[in-house]
């Protein structure tokens, strides 16, 4: 048997290699593994994060395939590597939101509709006056909420992107099979997968803030593409069965989406009705 991760030659009964000291990986990955190989690696940056990266640019299906089969000295921990991607997207991305909002939402004229209002109404009828006045009133609300909106998303998207990734791993999981992943190690490809498609959102979004703002959304087609990429080589698919796992995977999204939807509707009305025999009682 030869070391995973210096290929020296080792004994069947050695549990660390004498030439590199790594531990010597026979089982397969399990949920209560990774946990202990969170808090182990989650403070030995040292320059596995770049390394991790290199390779996950060049052949990201090679990390996945070699943490899985026990090689995990070469490559930083995948949950460590995500929750120091996402915690350095959020801050970079709620750091320059502002400035994101205001390009992407730029200052109504309001010069333009005054003009244009006077040529529709040359007379200044009163009941057109007051009709401009709540138009823009209406307008002026719903630019506000969009923006709120728009905001909440930005800041927090990446947030609950890490908190989705045992959801993603479990639709992969669901799409892909148990052969050859079981689903800790669907868990560990989506974690090395979403913390770089982090890296290429936050790239963008940086882009997007010197170039135009509409680059930040092109972040999502080479996410998808990169996910399709990876799994391609992982299982040894063809292009065919690459785009029918892809559209399986989001049928599988959408049921996921109603399921949640029709969660959240239920617990709302449950919700309604003990607070209001909560209040009636009250009142009573």
């Amino acid at each position: 048997m030869d070391c995973r991760n210096c290929e020296y030659q080792l004994s069947e009964d050695i549990e660390y290699c004498q030439s590199c000291g790594a531990k010597v990986i026979r089982e397969r990955i399990t949920l209560n593994q990774l946990k202990k190989d969170f808090f182990n690696d989650v403070l030995g940056l040292d320059n596995l994060f770049f390394r991790t990266v290199k390779t996950l640019i060049i052949a990201p299906y090679q990390v996945v395939l070699e943490y899985t089969s026990g090689t995990r000295k070469r490559y930083m921990n995948p949950f460590a590597f995500l929750a120091i991607v996402a915690a350095l997207s959020t801050f970079v991305i709620n750091s320059f939101s502002d400035e994101y909002m205001e390009r992407i939402n730029p200052t109504q004229d309001e010069s333009l509709y005054e003009q244009l209002f006077s040529l529709m109404n040359p007379g200044k009828d009163k009941n057109a006056i007051s009709y401009q006045e709540e138009y823009i009133k209406y307008r002026d609300s719903q630019v506000e909420l969009n923006v709120n909106i728009q905001t909440l998303l930005l800041k927090y998207f990446n947030i609950f992107v890490f908190l989705f990734t045992p959801v993603y791993a479990f639709m992969a999981f669901l799409v892909f099979g148990k052969k050859p992943f079981n689903y800790g190690e669907h868990l560990v490809a989506n974690a090395y997968i979403v913390g770089f498609a982090l890296m290429i959102g936050m790239i963008f979004f940086l882009m997007s803030l010197v170039l135009y703002p509409s680059m930040y959304m092109f972040s999502s087609i080479i996410t998808i593409s990169y996910y399709l990429i990876t799994y391609k080589k992982i299982n040894n698919l063809s292009i065919k069965d690459t785009i029918f796992k892809f559209l399986k995977f989001i049928l599988v999204s959408i049921g996921f989406i109603l399921v949640i939807g029709i969660i959240a509707i239920v617990l709302g009305v449950i919700i309604g009705i003990v607070f209001g025999i909560n209040g009636s009682l009250m009142e009573g």
